[in-house]
């Protein structure tokens, strides 16, 4: 009687640290949006463009542009992980912080990896500030760089507010079960978008009545 006694009371100890230790890990706060990119089983990285997991990668920078806090993302500037700088750099462009310039600047002369330094040199030009940062990123070392800072100087100059244009389609979100139906010799899959005045574009719309071509210039780091 005493044995099945002391067995139950093991049992029932047993089931009550089972409770708190599932209690304690339901209470622990999500990860933020700027972790569960660092958790990505397959990363923004060139070696990973072709394989499974662009999905992942797409979903995973509209939180960190729609949800990750200011602070994280100024503090994850100076991350050791380049694609974490490069992240936090291009959502920062697209969030219209200003107060990033001086550090954007900084990147984008000096990182040692050249996508950061295109992040860098995309979002200044998002937020219309240092010029002449992005003009020196016109004689950058690598051609990429070099390439990506051509385009934006006329973003930069220009009066349309693309980081609102931006907000406002990333804020739109994006459907999982949508990513990846288009198929090669297949009709196009209807979509809207917004175009680059910030007008609204729907393919239907223009579909067989006229002739069109749709060209994303997207680099997934």
């Amino acid at each position: 009687m005493k044995r099945d006694a002391a067995h139950l009371i093991a049992v029932a100890l047993a089931a009550a640290t089972v409770l708190v230790t599932l209690s304690e890990a339901s209470a622990q706060p999500p990860a933020s949006p700027l972790e569960r990119f660092r958790q990505l089983e397959f990363s923004p990285a060139e070696e990973n463009f072709y394989k499974a997991g662009w999905q992942d990668r797409v979903a995973t920078e509209f939180d960190v542009i729609n949800h990750a806090e200011l602070g994280a993302l100024r503090t994850a500037l100076k991350d050791e992980d380049p694609l974490v700088r490069s992240i936090a750099a291009r959502a920062l462009g697209i969030r219209g912080d200003k107060d990033s310039a001086d550090v954007l600047a900084e990147l984008a002369s000096l990182d040692s990896q050249y996508m950061v330094r295109i992040r860098a040199v995309e979002a200044l030009a998002l937020l219309k500030l240092k010029p002449e940062a992005i003009e020196a990123a016109r004689k950058d070392k690598h051609l990429a760089v070099q390439w990506s800072a051509n385009i934006v100087v006329r973003q930069a100059a220009s009066e349309i507010d693309d980081a609102a244009v931006l907000r406002k389609a990333f804020a739109a979100g994006i459907k999982r079960e949508a990513m990846g139906s288009a198929k090669v010799g297949q009709p196009a899959p209807d979509f809207s978008a917004l175009t680059l005045d910030g007008k609204s574009f729907k393919l239907s719309n223009v579909l067989g009545k006229k002739p069109i071509a749709i060209y994303f210039a997207a680099f997934d780091g």
